[in-house]
């Protein structure tokens, strides 16, 4: 599974990459908006791991473009605080999951293996769709 972190803390990128590699996952870095959708516009992204706070930018205005496409991979987003109203503000928005800060291994095993059956699903879903067109 591929799978890009957004975060501009680059110790958070590179401790959240390896507990992935670890996983079986290959990862992609971006600091930015603007670095995470070139990456997506080169790479295929199966998953993102988002950063509530990007320096000046806000993931919660990132993760709202990224839904408002038709093809969106899932968006785990992380966040430093621990406040219910954040991560209820970021399902409404579409987020898959939240993720607070600082995670453990677990919670990463616990969300990649949430995307990886969400991913399936939704692969067997769109192939029932394309039987039926036939």
């Amino acid at each position: 599974m591929n799978v890009l972190i957004v975060d501009d803390q680059p110790n958070i990128v590179r401790v959240t990459a390896l507990a992935l590699d670890l996983l079986g996952c290959r990862t992609f870095a971006a600091g930015t908006t603007a670095a995470a959708e070139q990456l997506l516009g080169a790479e295929k992204i199966d998953a993102i791991f988002l950063d509530v706070k990007l320096g000046r930018e806000c993931g919660l205005e990132f993760l709202s473009r990224l839904v408002a496409q038709d093809t969106r991979p899932p968006v785990v987003l992380f966040t430093a605080a621990a406040r219910d109203e954040v991560a209820a503000e970021a399902l409404r928005r579409g987020a898959f999951d939240c993720l607070t800060k600082p995670f453990s291994p677990d919670d990463l095993r616990e969300r990649v293996a949430r995307i990886e059956e969400h991913l399936r699903a939704r692969e067997g879903r769109l192939n029932c769709e394309a039987h039926r067109a036939l």
